[in-house]
């Protein structure tokens, strides 16, 4: 974590940062893949979540009970491997779940954690390319439209994460940093539309 950010972060707030090496550990020491299908069809069709945002999906068709037992149940601070490349993820990109709990279609890996973790420091870190690349880089293997997932290679990657206490600090930036984006957007969209106002009658 960048010293300067700290120290961002307490002039703001005015609490003390204390910050410690962070420690290495495996990928299967914070997840483990989940294997909860939907067999009992406690989810419908209104419960599957878009993987890329975690929102109820506008775009599903009618499906047979058959096929809804296929999905995978994915809980409330689970993640999900999404294997979509693009110039900001080249190997995909995990998106954890802060909405609800429901249903993902089977082509995503759903992966629970397995120790006290922060959801809001997870939410950003699981998700961020400079810190899941190198592990990505040796568990995927290109596919026709979707990266696929080893999992046992996944398992042994190396990340480098710090202690609960830091994770609750981190998320306490984050959302700051997120409240402030919001107020100030908040401030852009009406100058906006004062300046709309203003072009609309000031030659009338």
């Amino acid at each position: 974590m960048n010293y300067n950010i700290y120290m961002w972060y307490a002039q703001l707030t005015n609490e003390t940062v204390k910050f410690d090496a962070w420690e290495q550990r495996k990928f299967e020491s914070l997840f483990r893949k989940s294997r909860i299908k939907n067999i009992h069809l406690k989810y419908s069709e209104s419960d599957i979540l878009s993987v890329a945002s975690m929102e109820p999906s506008a775009n599903h068709r009618h499906s047979s009970d058959e096929y809804m037992k296929s999905y995978n149940v994915i809980y409330i601070n689970d993640i999900a491997f999404e294997g979509h490349t693009s110039k900001e993820f080249k190997f995909g990109r995990f998106v954890m779940n802060d909405r609800q709990d429901g249903i993902v279609s089977h082509v995503f890996d759903v992966f629970r954690p397995i120790t006290k973790l922060s959801p809001k420091f997870i939410k950003y870190f699981i998700h961020d390319e400079a810190i899941m690349q190198k592990p990505l880089l040796f568990s995927t293997s290109n596919a026709r439209m979707l990266n696929s997932l080893n999992v046992g290679e996944l398992n042994n990657q190396i990340l480098s994460i710090p202690s609960i206490k830091e994770q609750e600090k981190i998320g306490k930036i984050i959302n700051v940093t997120e409240f402030l984006i919001a107020a100030n957007q908040k401030k852009v969209d009406q100058l906006k539309q004062l300046k709309k106002y203003l072009m609309q009658n000031m030659f009338v």
